[in-house]
């Protein structure tokens, strides 16, 4: 018990973990309003796209580097599988035909991602900056894209909620969304990947240490570039989810939601020098980020003061991870001082 308590203060996402129950007592002290059952359902709601995003974050991070470039891949794939789906006459086709469509589109655009930054060796940051305007360009600029109607298949998707609730003192009501499961499915699936797979092992070898994954066997030009393009379909993915849940594609909407994400996957425990995450920090941080940016009304804070909040956040989640990464190093140079 003790071996386990002492373990669970190492951890980050303990820390996040408290935050979060130590916030919500604060709403709800305030505001009476944060453990009803339609705002529950809001945040669980308001969860479902940055989750799916900060898987996309996990990976690039824990492999080889910050990706910024998913919400632009989200944006473009979306609207890519919206129109082919109308000008093939699939709006009758379930839904998942779509969200097909959109994934083949993301994968290529992740793909791009990874052959450059493997074949040239280049910073992910600054590669998926410049893919992230190229990709805005072509969305805005070649496509001229605007707001649309959804496609009869994935407008249906997003009139089938998987959840209705009401609140019998307020009146009002929240539905959460079958996008949800989409969520929900995506994580086992990354979890079983991460934790019972060769590859996954791969993937946090390689961000850990370059060469002693090439010398244990590991295929890192491979990996790194696999990363890149299931985060290109992760994106796409949650670029479709965003258009379900709004009932309507809104292009312009997408631009910006890298910084919440990242934000929330180093405040999760994630760090920048690769290596080091879990899909339980993704979750936590983002549930905490989510809260900070949904319920500072109910605090009485103006929502202008949402990214005073954010900023402060990414400041403090970067320097944990630094002094986590910097601790880290001295242990390891200590051993090996000894063991020479």
């Amino acid at each position: 018990m003790n071996k386990t308590f002492k373990r669970m203060l190492k951890q980050s996402e303990f820390y996040v973990f408290l935050i979060i129950i130590v916030f919500a007592l604060i709403i709800e002290a305030k505001s009476g309003l944060f453990f009803t059952n339609n705002n529950l359902v809001d945040r669980l709601r308001s969860m479902i796209v940055p989750s799916i995003y900060a898987l996309c974050a996990l990976l690039a991070f824990v492999s080889t580097g910050p990706d910024v470039s998913f919400p632009l891949i989200g944006a473009l794939s979306s609207y890519l599988a919206i129109v082919i789906t109308e000008g093939l006459g699939l709006a009758g086709a379930p839904w998942i035909v779509s969200f097909l469509i959109g994934t083949f589109f993301g994968c290529l655009m992740g793909a791009l991602n990874g052959f450059i930054i493997v074949k040239y060796r280049f910073p992910s940051l600054i590669v998926t900056l410049g893919t992230s305007s190229i990709f805005n360009g072509i969305l805005l600029g070649a496509f001229e894209a605007g707001r649309m109607y959804l496609p009869e298949n994935l407008e249906n998707f997003a009139r089938t909620p998987l959840l209705t609730v009401k609140n019998a003192e307020t009146g009002l009501g929240s539905t959460l969304p079958m996008t949800f499961l989409i969520m929900v499915f995506l994580y086992i699936v990354a979890y079983f990947v991460l934790n019972k797979t060769m590859v996954g092992r791969g993937v946090y070898a390689v961000g850990g240490d370059e060469v002693s994954a090439e010398r244990a066997g590991f295929n890192v030009k491979a990996i790194r570039f696999g990363v890149f393009v299931v985060n290109g379909g992760l994106a796409a993915i949650g670029g479709l989810c965003y258009a379900v849940q709004a009932i309507r594609y809104l292009p312009t909407e997408y631009e910006g939601a890298e910084m919440e994400v990242i934000a929330a996957v180093i405040l999760g425990g994630t760090r920048m020098t690769g290596g080091v995450g879990t899909l339980k920090g993704c979750l936590l941080g983002t549930l905490l980020l989510t809260m900070v940016t949904n319920s500072l009304i109910m605090l009485g804070i103006p929502i202008e003061w949402q990214k005073v909040f954010i900023g402060a956040i990414i400041i403090i989640g970067t320097a944990v991870s630094a002094i986590q990464s910097h601790a880290g190093a001295k242990v390891k140079t200590r051993l090996k001082k000894e063991a020479a």
